[in-house]
């Protein structure tokens, strides 16, 4: 049986997990990176410590290459895992776009909405596209070395858009012999809801305030506000037939501190670390996505609005 191969697009800490992870599993993994950051990945021991374990995969296991200019090799691996941020996703995937023999199918793993739709219209009808929904905190200490500070499932993966998931089934036999629990999920819509709502609560508070995930909900006005933030966003679930949660602060109470408090209380979410970093958040893929999606339904979403412009403010004053 030919070996299974894996193209991991993203060189940041999800992307060197995955890629990690995928080549203990016995795949061909080919890890896509910018030109300044080949060298370095392609020379250094990759590592990988922190809840899922201790893993380290020596140089040359893992085949590095130009995201810009992926080689043949590349353009026909049976799953592309694309872990770029979102408002990367669709520049991303160009090169990749309707190639032959091209790519068998394409993983996204991005925070909020939209994403899915975009690779859809780079890749065309004819490659598969899959959605996920990742509740595991990572933080890339040095270039090479990722520490998983935080995981409450599996990342979970299914076909948001309807596409045949016989390549996915495939991807997932493979993933189980690596170290980071995927599993295929037959309710992936409700699954990525309910992350963005974890997201859009958590991720931009904290940004806001620099302050972990735990030291969020034990903060009293921190905790209100997501409680507030969360009633908003199951306003708009409710018209679409969702609720995971009465009310905002029975998220609270009852669902994020029972999430947060076993194994994630000492993560710093994405948010926070890209304007650290002074990159660009994805905050208009998650609370952005919420004001959206209360529009459609004929609510608002103040609050939301409100923590959209405070993150923009803070990226321009980076």
């Amino acid at each position: 049986m030919n070996a299974y191969n894996v193209a991991v697009l993203g060189g940041g800490s999800v992307g060197l997990c995955l890629a990690a992870s995928f080549s203990q599993a016995g795949a061909n993994v080919t890890l896509l990176v910018r030109k300044d950051a080949v060298a370095r990945l392609s020379e250094k021991s990759l590592t990988v410590s922190g809840l899922l374990g201790e893993h380290r995969t020596e140089p040359g296991a893992i085949r590095v290459v130009d995201a810009a200019r992926p080689d043949d090799e590349t353009l026909s691996c049976d799953m592309l895992l694309v872990t770029t941020k979102a408002y990367d996703v669709a520049d991303a995937l160009s090169p990749f776009a309707r190639k032959r023999p091209g790519v068998g199918a394409v993983l996204l793993l991005q925070n909020g909405m939209g994403s899915a739709e975009r690779a859809r219209a780079v890749m065309g009808e004819n490659v598969a596209i899959y959605s996920s929904a990742m509740m595991i905190g990572m933080v890339r200490n040095t270039p090479t070395d990722v520490d998983v500070s935080a995981q409450s499932s599996p990342i979970f993966c299914g076909p948001l858009l309807g596409d045949d998931d016989a390549a996915l089934s495939t991807m997932l036999g493979v993933a189980r012999r690596g170290f980071v629990p995927m599993e295929r999920d037959h309710a992936i819509r409700e699954t990525i809801s309910f992350k963005l709502l974890f997201n859009s609560c958590m991720n931009p508070t904290g940004a806001l305030i620099d302050r972990t995930y735990g030291e969020l909900l034990e903060n009293p006005h921190s905790r209100r506000l997501i409680a507030d933030l969360a009633q908003e966003a199951l306003e708009v679930f409710a018209r679409q037939g969702y609720r995971p949660a009465e009310s905002g602060e029975h998220y609270v109470d009852e669902v994020l501190s029972k999430i947060i408090f076993p194994r994630s209380a000492g993560h710093r979410s994405s948010m926070l670390q890209d304007l650290e970093a002074s990159r660009r958040t994805e905050v208009d893929f998650l609370n952005g996505a919420i004001v959206d999606m209360a529009q459609a339904v004929g609510l608002r979403a103040p609050k939301h609005e409100a923590i959209t412009a405070l993150i923009h403010a803070r990226e321009l004053a980076r």
